[in-house]
C-alpha cells in the first residue's frame, strides 16, 4: 500500500522533568497537550503545560515497500530533527538516531536562558493520563480513550483507517508498574552537547505481545494475538477496586492486553538504539538486539493449496474484531484453557448495565472445536495444482472428483476412498461426470458429500494401545519439508517425524542454525520441530495415560477439548496435556532451549495480580514464547492425522462360540467362529436415503440406524483362541 499514515491522537504515557545543575524541576510535563492530560485522576504533581502545545503526533511512509514473508523493517525520520509544530514526519527505511521532533525544555522559573555549560539530566515516568474531556460519570464506549497508555491509528490514503491500536491501563496501575529500574541512573549532559549532538537517553517500545521481551510477559499465544488491531482495555470506572459494573474480567490489567508497552534507559551516545542489520531489518519477538532478536518470524499463512484437515484452520483469525480479552491465537485444534474463564465453563456472563446481553468473553478454543470437530470435515475435493499457487484451469474440482471415483488419482486426503457403488458407476467417463453432477456440484453437496466417502484406516481416539498410538504418531517418515529462507524458499532433505504448522515452514528445523536471526537459536522460535523416536515413544505413552484419565470420549471434540472440570484435566485437551508432560520432563523436553530464552510466567510474579481478572489462574502459568512455530502445539500434531480420527469404530470383529453336549452334559463337539462386520451408509430400512441430513422417517431406522454387513467369516481352530 502507499501513503501509510500513523497518528497518536491522545496523550502518550511518558512524562518528564529535568535537573539543571542538580536542581530538579518541581512538576512533571507530559509530551502531548492532548485533551487535558493534567486533570484528575492524573497526579497533582503534573504541570498544567506540556512539553508541546500540540494534540497529536503524525508520521507517514509515502514510498511503497515490499516485505518478504515474516520480515521486519526499520523506518525512521531523516537525521535532522524539526520543531514539534504539528507537521507530519516522513519515515524512510533505515535506522537514523537523531531525527524526528525536538522540543524546548524550560526551568520552573520560566524562559530564563541557561549557559551551554549547564548540566541537564532527564527523569521519566509513565502515568500521563489521556482524557478526551467527556467525563467519567457514565458509561460510554468512547471511554476506552481514557487511561494511561498508547492510542495509535494507522490508515492508508487509498482505503482510510486500517488499524486502531489501543493499549490503556488505570493511572494507579501505571504508577505502580511502569517504573525505570533503580540502577539505570541517567548520566547528565550539558545543554551545549544536547543542542549540537542530541543523543537518546530512553527508548519506549509499543507493539504486539508475542514472546519474551515484553514488559508484562504472559503465556504466549494463549493470552495474546498479533492479529488484534483494537481492544477495550482500561476505560472508565466508578470505584477503586477495578471492578466497575460495566467491566469485563481482565480489562483492568495490562497482562491481558494483546499489546505491550515497554521502556528502558540507555546510556548517552549509545549507538545501538535502535539496532538494525545491514538490510535495515530490526529485531523482534525474542529480543530487540542482534544477540537475541529475530529479523523475521512467520506466524501465519494464507492457504496456497486446498486445506486437507480441520486443524489447518488454526491459522484462521477466528476472533476477528472482538475487542474484549481473552486474546488468543491459533484457536482451531488447540485446547489451552484461558485464565479469564472459569475452569468448569466456556464463557463469562457479560457485566450488568449497558453491556447486558453482549457475551463477548468465551473460551474460544473450546467453542470452536466443539462446533467444528463433530460436524465438519475437509473432503479436499477442490481444484488441484502440482505447484503452489493458482491451479491450472484443467485441474478443476470436477477433475479432482472424477479422478477420485475412477481410482486414477486419489484425493489429497489419500485415506479417503469412494464408496463401491460410485467406483462401479465411474468406469465410464459419462458415469463419472454424472456422479459429479448428482453428488458433488449441487448447492447442497457440502452437506451430503460425506455419504460418498469411506475412510481407510480410521483410528479410534479411545484406543489405549501404546503401540497403536506410536504407529499413528510415527506416520511421517522420509519427509522433505519446504521452508522459507531470507532469499526465497528451499526444501529439506528426507527426514522423519517433522511437525510443521504451515504448508511451507518459516525456517529450518528448530535445532538448526536457521535464517531468521543472527543468534544460533533463532530457528528454535521460527522453524519446524522434529520429535525423535524416543520422544514419540514417551508421547504415545502419555497420550494413553490421558485417554485413561479422560475417556471414554463420546465425540471427537471431547477428545480435542479440555474437560470442563478442574485441575489438570481442565488445563488442556488430551494431546496438549501429553505435550505439556513432555515439556515438564527435563530429560526429554524438546523445548528446553526456547524455554531458556523466554520468560517463565507465574501468577506469583505478576504485579497488581488482584486486578488481573483471572478466574482460572493456573491456566496463566507457562512461558512467554509458548505457541510460536518452534513450540509444537496440539493442532500441529492433529494437522496430518485429524482426517482419520474418530470417537467410535465402524468395523468390528465378533467371535462366537458353541458346543454340543450329551445327556450327561459332556461336550461332544465345539466350534468357534469369527466375523468381521462393518457399519455401512445404508439404513436398515431403505425407505430413507443414506445421505439425508434430517432424522429418518422410518421407525425401524430410528431404532436400529444404519445397516451392518459381514466383510469376512471364518471358523477358528483351538490354537487361534
Amino acid at each position: 500500500a502507499n501513503n501509510i499514515e500513523f497518528s497518536f491522537p491522545y496523550c502518550t504515557p511518558e512524562a518528564f522533568r529535568f535537573q539543571f545543575d542538580g536542581t530538579k524541576n518541581k512538576l512533571w510535563q507530559s509530551v502531548l497537550n492532548s485533551r487535558n492530560c493534567d486533570f484528575p485522576p492524573t497526579p497533582t504533581d503534573y504541570s498544567s503545560t506540556s512539553l508541546t502545545t500540540r494534540n497529536e503526533m503524525f508520521f507517514k511512509i509515502s514510498s511503497k515497500y515490499t516485505f518478504k514473508p515474516g520480515e521486519t523493517l526499520i523506518f525512521s525520520p531523516d537525521a535532522t530533527p524539526v520543531p514539534f509544530d504539528g507537521r507530519q514526519i516522513e519515515l524512510k527505511q533505515g535506522a537514523r538516531l537523531k531525527g524526528g521532533f525536538y522540543v524546548t525544555i524550560k526551568k520552573d522559573t520560566g524562559t530564563q536562558l541557561l549557559p551551554g555549560s549547564t548540566n541537564v539530566t532527564p527523569e521519566a515516568r509513565f502515568d500521563a493520563f489521556a482524557n478526551d474531556g467527556r467525563g467519567m460519570q457514565k458509561f460510554d464506549e468512547s471511554l476506552v480513550y481514557q487511561g494511561v497508555g498508547i492510542i495509535m491509528d494507522e490508515k492508508d490514503s487509498d482505503f482510510g483507517k486500517m488499524l486502531a491500536y489501543r493499549y490503556q491501563v488505570y493511572p494507579d496501575v501505571a504508577k505502580a508498574v511502569f517504573k525505570l529500574p533503580a540502577n539505570t541512573a541517567l548520566t547528565p549532559a550539558t545543554l551545549a552537547q544536547s543542542e549540537l549532538s542530541p543523543q537518546p537517553f530512553m527508548t519506549t517500545v509499543f507493539g504486539a505481545r508475542t514472546a519474551s521481551q515484553t514488559f508484562f510477559p504472559a503465556k504466549g499465544f494463549v493470552q495474546s494475538s498479533p492479529f488484534v488491531n483494537s481492544s477495550i482495555m482500561g476505560g472508565a470506572r466508578t470505584s477503586k477496586d477495578h471492578q466497575a459494573e460495566y467491566e469485563y474480567p481482565g480489562t483492568a490489567h495490562p497482562v491481558n492486553s494483546p499489546f505491550d508497552f515497554s521502556f528502558r534507559a540507555v546510556a548517552p551516545f549509545d549507538s545501538l538504539l535502535p539496532n538494525a542489520d545491514a538490510a535495515s531489518r530490526g529485531f523482534i519477538v525474542s529480543g530487540f538486539q542482534s544477540a537475541d532478536g529475530l529479523s523475521r518470524c512467520i506466524i501465519n499463512e494464507l492457504p496456497t493449496q486446498p486445506i486437507q484437515s480441520l486443524a489447518e484452520l488454526q491459522n484462521w483469525n477466528l476472533r476477528s474484531d472482538n475487542p474484549i480479552p481473552p486474546f488468543c491465537f491459533n484457536i482451531v485444534g488447540n485446547s489451552d484453557a484461558t485464565p479469564l474463564i472459569p475452569a468448569n465453563t466456556v464463557f463469562n456472563n457479560p457485566p450488568p448495565g449497558p453491556q447486558a446481553g453482549k457475551e463477548l468473553q468465551h473460551d474460544d478454543f473450546y467453542c470452536a472445536n466443539h462446533l467444528l470437530f463433530d460436524d465438519w470435515f475437509v473432503s479436499s475435493i477442490a481444484p488441484k495444482s502440482t505447484n503452489l499457487g493458482v491451479p491450472a484451469s484443467t485441474l478443476t474440482s470436477k477433475k479432482t472428483f472424477t479422478d477420485f471415483v475412477k481410482g486414477t488419482d486419489p484425493l489429497r486426503n489419500s485415506a479417503y476412498l469412494p464408496i463401491k457403488v460410485d467406483t462401479a458407476a465411474a468406469q465410464t467417463t459419462a458415469g463419472a461426470d454424472q456422479l459429479f453432477t448428482d453428488h458433488a456440484s449441487k448447492a447442497g453437496a457440502w452437506k451430503t458429500i460425506a455419504s460418498r466417502i469411506e475412510v481407510e484406516g480410521m483410528f479410534n481416539v479411545n484406543s489405549t494401545s501404546v503401540k497403536a498410538w506410536r504407529a499413528l504418531l510415527g506416520h511421517a517418515r522420509n519427509q522433505r519439508i519446504p521452508y522459507v529462507t531470507t532469499t526465497g524458499s528451499a526444501v529439506s532433505g528426507a527426514q522423519d517425524y517433522a511437525h510443521s504448522r504451515f504448508s511451507v515452514a518459516g525456517d529450518l528445523e528448530a535445532k538448526s542454525i536457521g535464517t531468521s536471526g543472527q543468534f544460533s537459536a533463532a530457528a528454535e522460535f521460527t522453524g519446524y520441530r522434529k520429535l525423535t523416536s524416543a520422544i514419540l515413544d514417551r508421547f504415545a505413552q502419555e497420550i494413553v495415560n490421558e485417554v485413561r484419565a479422560r475417556g471414554p470420549f463420546l465425540s471427537l471434540s471431547e477428545f480435542v477439548n479440555r474437560q470442563l472440570s478442574s485441575g489438570n484435566l481442565a488445563l488442556a485437551g488430551t494431546i496438549q496435556a501429553a505435550l505439556n508432560t513432555l515439556a515438564a520432563d527435563s530429560l526429554i523436553n524438546p523445548y528446553s532451549v526456547i524455554q531458556s530464552r523466554s520468560t517463565k510466567v507465574e501468577l506469583v510474579n505478576l504485579p497488581f495480580a488482584a486486578s488481573s481478572g483471572y478466574n482460572f489462574a493456573a491456566a496463566a502459568d507457562g512461558y512467554s514464547a509458548y505457541g510460536l512455530p518452534g513450540w509444537t502445539r496440539q493442532a500441529d500434531v492433529l494437522r496430518p492425522i485429524a482426517p482419520i480420527l474418530s470417537a467410535r469404530d465402524d468395523t468390528f470383529t465378533i467371535r462366537a462360540y458353541g458346543d454340543a453336549r450329551d445327556n450327561s452334559n459332556n461336550i461332544t463337539s465345539r466350534a468357534t467362529c469369527e466375523a468381521v462386520v462393518r457399519r455401512t451408509r445404508d439404513f436398515v430400512d431403505p425407505a430413507d436415503a443414506p445421505e439425508i441430513t434430517t432424522l429418518p422417517t422410518s421407525a425401524a431406522n430410528l431404532i436400529f440406524g444404519r445397516r451392518y454387513e459381514i466383510i469376512s467369516f471364518r471358523w477358528l481352530s483351538d490354537s487361534e483362541i
